[in-house]
């Protein structure tokens, strides 16, 4: 009976090392490439769920990232479209300038900055023994990203450890190519409302020289900055 018991436990545990093989071999595919990383270009579809009217909002844009420091990360998000605007992260801020009525919105975000930086972050330049500290991370069964329907992927679960995190993120997921760079081909951030964002890349570029002026939030003369909760 001893003997049996101790059989059944050596399999239990290879059963959990052959589930965790996949996750540990990402994460280290994301450590090895997150100790190179200092900026990505791409474009990118972003997808609004709403749950409360169950509808669905669509932009397209162009993003470029690059990471000042560790957990700190400068962006510029060009939307493209009828309703162009263009969002900028930097110092922990983020302004919004939209052309058609010439005003820049300034958000501070102060001690909540460091929750910004992080999730910008997640999946480009975030080490997988980051994300392994700060997330209960999982591998989810694969479903193909539209318009890669012949890539494989790796579908990670990211639940944030810390009741801060959760107060904005519930969950995250990320579709990481099997094989190649470890950057994801697509994210979807969940809230505690219900509502989501899916974002969708293409065009990936990692560690292009970049204009001095590439992250500059551009804005004409005349236009006016308001400080929304101010």
């Amino acid at each position: 009976m001893l003997s049996r018991a101790f059989t059944t436990f050596l399999f239990l545990i290879n059963l959990s090392a052959a589930a965790d093989g996949p996750k540990d071999a990402i994460l280290a595919r994301m450590d090895k490439a997150a100790s190179g990383f200092k900026n990505m270009t791409a474009r990118a579809t972003y997808v609004t769920h709403t749950d409360v009217i169950n509808e669905d909002s669509r932009e397209t844009g162009t993003v470029v990232m690059q990471k000042v420091a560790a957990g700190e990360v400068r962006g510029l998000i060009d939307f493209l479209g009828q309703d162009k605007h263009t969002v900028s992260i930097e110092n922990r801020k983020v302004r919004v300038y939209y052309p058609k009525i010439k005003i820049v919105q300034e958000f501070d975000l102060g001690k909540d900055g460091e929750q910004l930086d992080q999730f910008v972050m997640i999946g480009f330049g975030t080490s997988g023994t980051e994300l392994a500290k700060d997330y209960d991370v999982s591998v989810l069964p694969t479903e193909s990203v539209k318009g890669f329907e012949g890539v494989q992927t790796i579908r990670l679960q990211l639940i944030p450890k810390t009741g801060e995190a959760r107060k904005y993120v519930t969950k995250l997921e990320l579709w990481i190519p099997e094989t190649g760079d470890p950057y994801p081909l697509q994210e979807k951030i969940s809230e505690p409302s219900g509502d989501y964002r899916r974002i969708t890349y293409t065009g990936i570029k990692t560690n292009q020289p970049l204009p001095a002026d590439a992250l500059q939030l551009k804005t004409p003369p005349g236009v006016k900055t308001e400080y929304p909760g101010k």
